[in-house]
Order: C-alpha cells, then sequence, then structure tokens
C-alpha cells in the first residue's frame, strides 16, 4: 500500500494525499496511516501531514506504535531521498 504521488496541480486547497506533492500510506494494526507533504518550494520549510484512516486511535499497542514510527520512519527516509537534503522530526 505504500506509494508516492505526483503533484495535483490544485492550489489553495486543504493538504489532502490527493493534492499533496508526495503521499506515503502504511498499515498500524487496523487503520492506515498516511504522510502527505505539500510541493516543495527552493529554500521553504516543509511540514508534513499524517491522516489515520478510518479514525484516529486514541492511544496505539506497543506493536501498533513500533509499527507507526517503521512506517513514518521509511517515509520520511524517502522523502529526505526526494527532497535531496536532511528531513528533521520532531514527535510530541
Amino acid at each position: 500500500m505504500e506509494r508516492w504521488g505526483g503533484f495535483s496541480g490544485r492550489q489553495g486547497c486543504p493538504m489532502t494525499a490527493t493534492a499533496a506533492a508526495l503521499s506515503r500510506s502504511w498499515r498500524v494494526g487496523s487503520r492506515t496511516c498516511t504522510l502527505t507533504v505539500p510541493r516543495p518550494q527552493p529554500g521553504a520549510v516543509l511540514a508534513a501531514a499524517i491522516e489515520w484512516q478510518p479514525d484516529v486511535p486514541r492511544r496505539l499497542s506497543e506493536a501498533e506504535l513500533r509499527q507507526y514510527r517503521a512506517g513514518r520512519d521509511d517515509a520520511l527516509r524517502a522523502l529526505a531521498q526526494y527532497v535531496g537534503g536532511a528531513v528533521a522530526l520532531v514527535e510530541l
């Protein structure tokens, strides 16, 4: 289910997996996470968003947390390759 999408050309739309320049999806238990990133602009800071389907969990089991972090880390590695630079993560 993992994929990178292309830029849709729609400007002014909320960032969704279909409107994003990049998107990557992975399974976490019974849910799907999708990381989306807007179209990169030279010199700009990018902010990624993660959407959960069908809903955002209230908490994750240890196994689900490992699945989430593994998928997220793979997506961020691919993003770093795409932009040709470093990617930083702040986890709250």
